[in-house]
Parts: structure tokens; C-alpha cells; sequence
């Protein structure tokens, strides 16, 4: 699902630096990390990064010399890092849920991500065969052995969010406190996963068609779009209006 030239992730994490919700020298924690994310945050000036991936393999030099981490039992204590952010990573997760809560335990300020969404238009879309349910590409691109749930070679489901289940999640990990959400969608076929190879392949080659189809759907239904990326901001929370209040 990596965005090409980085998309929404990169756009996501400027406008934190822009807005002095992210400083380029805070501590932050990679999650889900291969070479399109060291690219990404070197690109955007984040200069004091950690690494982590789901499998130990990763091609990344510097992530092999790093131990992998489990997403769902980090070693790490609760607010060891400024911020925690994740490309296209809780959908390879057998218990994304519980690897999302570690990305907030761990997190002091923000938790940033980025994955699929799940939409009206994205679960007809499946039910038509053109995007895919289970990420077949991922393994085959890691040779049958890795790039699958767990990053095992066992094709993952993708697991495809929605604004209220960010909500619920959140809610439930923190009931004490308001914690805000930002969201960010559009949609961006035909340079990522999101779609089946027979339909990647029917639109694949033509800009034109690409350009026009992207952006239509972003002008008609862009609240829908595959790509979904949201800020968690730990840093803006808020007792609950009853918290502290005598039974």
C-alpha cells in the first residue's frame, strides 16, 4: 500500500512540523518500518527516529541491524516516545487492534497512521473481485517467506478502518479522557495495493485514465477514499467531564 512519493504520510507529517505538533528533533518510534519510511521521514526532516519491523528479514540495512518487534507486546514502557507513526502496518497484524493500543501506550504525544479504509464504495469494490480481501502481492513480492499477516508468509486480511471504529478504539483504550482525532482521506488507485492485478493491469499504464479516475472520485466522494490516514492527539486530551466527579 506504499503511496508513491510518500502521499498522504508525508503530507500527514508536514503539516504536524508546519503546525509545531511534531519537532524534527522529537523522539519518534517507526513502526511497520522499511526503506519507503526511512525515506519518508528523511525526506520530510525527522531526524531522531527509531525503527521497527514485523519481520526480521527486512531489506532495510539499517532496520537488519535492529531486533523486529512483536506490534502486538512492544518492549518498549508506556510513553518511552514523543510520537509513534506507522505506514500500511496494522493491516498486516493478526491483532491489529491490540497493535494499534501499543502504538498508544508507547506514544506520549501523537500516534500518526496511515492504512485502507473501509467504505461503501471500497466493500463493493471487493464484493466485485476488483480489490483485493486477502494481500496476495505483499508475499510474493517478500518470495512466499515474508510481507503477510505477522509478516509471515500467510497472505494477511486486509483489515480496512472507519472514522467511528478509530473512535470506538480510542475510546476504549482511554475512557477517562477526550482524546482528539484528526482523519485524512482520498482516494489513489493504480500506485498501490488497493486493487486486484486484473484491474490494476486494465487501468495500469494509463496516466490519463489513472488521473481522471482518482480525481473524480476525490472531487465526488473523496471522504471515501482507500487511503486513510489519522493523528491521534494524546497531547490535546481531556479529563472526562465525570472523571474525579464522587459517585
Amino acid at each position: 500500500m506504499a503511496e508513491a512519493g510518500g502521499g498522504t504520510y508525508a503530507a500527514i507529517l508536514t503539516d504536524l512540523l508546519d503546525r509545531g505538533v511534531i519537532g524534527r528533533d522529537d523522539a519518534i518510534l517507526v513502526q511497520f518500518a522499511g526503506e519507503f519510511d526511512e525515506d519518508v521521514t528523511a525526506r520530510v526532516g525527522l531526524t531522531n527516529c527509531t525503527f521497527s519491523n514485523l519481520a526480521p528479514d527486512s531489506p532495510s540495512s539499517r532496520l537488519r541491524a535492529a531486533n523486529a518487534g512483536d506490534a502486538h507486546a512492544m518492549p518498549y514502557a508506556d510513553a518511552s516516545f514523543d510520537h509513534v507513526i506507522g505506514h500500511a502496518g496494522l493491516h498486516h497484524c493478526s491483532r491489529p487492534h491490540q497493535a494499534l493500543h501499543e502504538m498508544y501506550r508507547i506514544a506520549r504525544q501523537t500516534v500518526v497512521a496511515v492504512e485502507n479504509q473501509d467504505s461503501p464504495l471500497m466493500r463493493l469494490a471487493c464484493s466485485l473481485g476488483l480489490a483485493g480481501v486477502y494481500e496476495h502481492d505483499a508475499v510474493a513480492d517478500g518470495g512466499g517467506t515474508t510481507g503477510g499477516v505477522d509478516g509471515s508468509g500467510v497472505p494477511n486480511h486486509v483489515y480496512r478502518w472507519t472514522r467511528h471504529e478509530v473512535r470506538k478504539t480510542v475510546a476504549s483504550f482511554d475512557p477517562g479522557r477526550v482524546v482528539p482525532i484528526e482523519f485524512h482521506s482520498r482516494w489513489l488507485i493504480g500506485s498501490d495495493r488497493a486493487l486486484t492485478p486484473g484491474m490494476r493491469s486494465a487501468i495500469g499504464g494509463r496516466d490519463r485514465v489513472i488521473g481522471l479516475l482518482n480525481g473524480g472520485l476525490n472531487t465526488l466522494a473523496r471522504r471515501q477514499g482507500n487511503i486513510f490516514g489519522f493523528t491521534v492527539r494524546k497531547d490535546l486530551a481531556v479529563a472526562q467531564p465525570w472523571v474525579g466527579v464522587a459517585a
